[in-house]
């Protein structure tokens, strides 16, 4: 009662048809990051991260130009690690884990007028909201902002927080992970397949959202860096 009376927190069943649907999927105890097979996955994705050579931070070190060509930038980059296959329902493929390292950020975006439901996997992610996407960034200011710790979940609507920037902050100690879902609503006719943001010169971009690696690879990947550090150990 104390958390609908302050609005802490919203029903399930307030969110879009959509997006219930995408919460469902998403939000049971068992999707967890590290499991049975591998309970030490994030601790290992934080290893690759910090490492010079392993895979995430040569990925990241490459992503430095993705938001801006001529202003590189090892802040504001993330990795992109999807689930499945792009069905064509969603911009870009419907379930993505993001790895967000301390103090890095996605630039200022919307989400192509999809639904989306994000949760906390490891870690946690300071979001803001913005009311719409301006290219004059500076003299816009986010209407809310919130940090979201593990295990917690929000939402994004073609109507509500379409708008938004995530950032780990460096007061943090510890890399975020992220679940994204994206699904378009039914009656979207558009599918428009792009991420629209807004780069460092003020200028709008698209961004096709695009995969690192696909989840099965990257897991198997980071396990066998990690057995080889420990194999190094002993």
């Amino acid at each position: 009662m104390n958390d609908i009376a302050k609005g802490t927190y919203m029903p399930k069943a307030n969110l879009s048809l959509v997006c219930q649907k995408l919460y469902d999927c998403i939000s049971g105890e068992k999707f967890v990051l590290d499991d049975d097979d591998f309970p030490d996955f994030s601790k290992a994705i934080e290893y690759s991260i910090i490492t010079p050579g392993m895979w995430c931070n040569k990925t990241l070190e490459n992503k430095s130009r993705e938001f801006n060509k001529d202003k590189p930038n090892i802040l504001e980059t993330y990795l992109r690690i999807t689930l499945g296959s792009n069905n064509g329902e969603s911009p870009g493929i419907p379930y993505v884990m993001e790895i967000w390292p301390i103090g890095h950020y996605s630039p200022i975006h919307n989400h192509a007028n999809g639904n989306a439901v994000i949760r906390v996997l490891h870690g946690n992610i300071h979001v803001k909201l913005f009311a719409f996407l301006c290219t004059d960034k500076d003299s816009i200011l986010p209407f809310a902002e919130k940090n979201f710790y593990k295990d917690d979940i929000t939402w994004i609507s073609p109507t509500l927080n379409q708008t938004h920037q995530l950032v780990n902050l460096d007061t943090n100690k510890s890399t975020c992970i992220t679940i994204q879902c994206y699904m378009y609503d039914e009656n979207n006719n558009t599918h428009y397949d792009y991420f629209d943001y807004i780069d460092d010169d003020s200028n709008k971009q698209q961004y096709e959202p695009d995969s690192d690696m696909d989840f099965v690879s990257f897991k198997e990947l980071i396990k066998n860096e990690w057995m080889g550090k420990l194999e190094i150990r002993n």
